[in-house]
């Protein structure tokens, strides 16, 4: 497993190209975001040449994870999307606070085990974002997610809040949320790092890869968390949510 976290104009190779790829696959073809798409690639106005990607791959180089960091210092997806999850609080304009998007924990070209969650990749993205952000100096994330998604956070066992109450968008409960970029966010995610590195050494056999012929490749084997637009809801606010795919 390898991760990489850099500004679009700084990704290696096509690198670019198959994470707009793969994130087409996550949040349109599996979540079913009903999103402006061109060539079966995921993009918005949020991705730009300063936008920093978080991107993990397994030993098959192929794309497993993935996030986007927006510092707030310009436009972001809370601030022009979702001004009522700030609860009436001024939104953020400091180069101390980024926002995390688009964030995704989930091989689509492997037949997972919906009961096991071994690989922590969903903590392991999280992490990477954390350690990116510990460079660039950023004490706090912000980010628009689901009741689902807080309470991985919460039993995780990073230092998170909520920025306000929830708000029915879409036919579902989605909140603003603030999470510190401090030691016991670090220290709690480490550990989540080190019991998949753990199980990895024991357990080096890969699983096996699904033909992308299947039909059941649209339907997915992972459970979505924020998944606001799989019911087919047409407000555009609902395309930009933070989403996490994942394979339980």
């Amino acid at each position: 497993m390898n991760f990489i976290s850099a500004k679009t104009q700084d990704l290696p190779g096509t690198l670019h190209s198959l994470l707009a790829s793969y994130r087409y696959k996550v949040f349109v073809e599996r979540l079913g975001w009903e999103l402006e798409t061109e060539f079966d690639h995921e993009q918005d106005q949020f991705d730009h040449a300063d936008t920093v990607h978080i991107v993990a791959r397994n030993d098959d180089d192929q794309i497993v994870g993935c996030g986007r960091l927006l510092p707030c210092t310009g436009p972001y997806l809370l601030e022009s999307v979702f001004p009522q999850l700030l609860n009436g609080a001024e939104a953020p304009r400091t180069a101390a606070v980024w926002e995390l998007s688009r964030f995704a924990a989930m091989d689509v070209d492997t037949v997972s085990n919906p009961t096991s969650r071994r690989d922590r990749m969903a903590e392991r993205v999280l992490l990477e974002a954390l350690r990116h952000c510990v460079k660039q100096g950023v004490t706090t994330l912000i980010a628009v997610s689901t009741l689902a998604m807080e309470r991985l956070m919460q039993r995780a066992g990073v230092d998170v809040h909520r920025m306000g109450p929830p708000h029915l968008v879409a036919g579902e409960w989605v909140l603003g949320f603030v999470l510190h970029v401090n030691e016991q966010s670090m220290s709690a995610l480490e550990a989540f790092e080190r019991a998949a590195e753990d199980h990895a050494a024991r357990s080096p056999v890969p699983a096996p890869r699904r033909p992308t012929e299947d039909a059941s490749f649209r339907q997915g084997v992972g459970t979505s968390i924020g998944n606001i637009c799989a019911r087919g809801a047409k407000n555009d606010s609902a395309h930009h949510c933070f989403s996490v795919a994942m394979p339980f």
